[in-house]
């Protein structure tokens, strides 16, 4: 069982109909219900915006329409899950607000500060809104983020990768998921080498051995890259040791912070066979 996580946020964005579906919802709820956790899910929708005060009536109208529309979606969207919370017996409460895009941003990163984990799905578009939300909730929260891909609707944990590169950014993502950690049944501490030269310390092995201190039953192994592509390599080894999550640091490129992830991380958020738990 996973213990010491007591409150999970997730994020949920309603952009465009009522078909839309989340892996997050039912990944989150999973979790809650298996650590005995408090959920919190935020159904947000995004606010329409007139720049000109000039425009027409008619334009305006439309806006109005629209955002009442997405305004109702997300109502709904946190009803039906807060249905969901409750018939698997999680606690939970339910928040549906209807901000402009920096106002949506600003209300996720407060509410995940006051999380143990914040939850949400995977974005594949580089430029998506949900992934300017995913930089946003990793970046400035200080809080470990989960990113869900699509199908992986039940919360498992019982096989774990931790991607290691000796990096302060992966001993926080380390040190974040110990919960899940100890709870697993195998963990392998994994180190990519050919792609760029790896610190001399501290390695997989300094890193395995300090989450056995832990509890963790763990293994270091070095992996050689995948024709150049750590991701890639992360991937495989995710399908061919079946297993459940990867647990990394996340990595954003200095001068194009507002729009644009490290490789490994823009790779993995793009295509990853199992949910990602990453920290900055």
């Amino acid at each position: 069982m996973v213990q010491n996580i007591k409150s999970i946020l997730i994020g949920l964005t309603k952009e465009f109909g009522p078909d839309e579906t989340s892996s997050a919802l039912a990944y989150g709820i999973s979790l809650a219900q298996q650590a005995g956790a408090h959920a919190t899910i935020q159904a947000a929708s995004i606010k329409l915006t007139l720049s000109s005060a000039g425009v027409s009536k008619v334009i305006a109208g439309l806006v109005r329409e629209e955002n009442q529309r997405l305004h109702s979606l997300a109502q709904a969207a946190a009803r039906t899950a807060e249905a969901h919370a409750v018939s698997a017996g999680v606690a939970c409460s339910i928040e549906s607000p209807h901000l402009s895009y920096p106002e949506l941003l600003a209300a996720f990163r407060t509410q995940a500060r006051l999380h143990d984990l914040t939850i949400v799905d995977a974005e594949s578009e580089s430029l998506a809104v949900d992934r300017g939300l995913i930089e946003a909730l990793l970046m400035e929260t200080g809080r470990p983020l989960l990113v869900v891909p699509a199908t992986q609707d039940v919360f498992c944990a019982k096989r774990i990768i931790v991607a290691w590169d000796g990096s302060g950014r992966a001993a926080r993502g380390a040190a974040d998921a110990l919960p899940f950690l100890r709870a697993a049944e195998a963990v392998k501490v994994v180190a990519v080498t050919g792609e760029k030269g790896l610190p001399a310390t501290p390695t997989c092995a300094d890193a395995a051995l300090h989450l056995s201190r832990h509890g963790v039953n763990v293994e270091a192994q070095t992996l050689p890259v995948v024709k150049g592509d750590v991701a890639e390599t992360l991937r495989k080894h995710a399908t061919l040791i079946h297993a459940d999550l990867i647990v990394m640091g996340g990595y954003v490129h200095s001068r194009l912070r507002e729009l644009v992830f490290g490789g490994v991380t823009q790779s993995l958020l793009k295509q990853s066979p199992v949910p990602l738990f990453m920290a900055y």
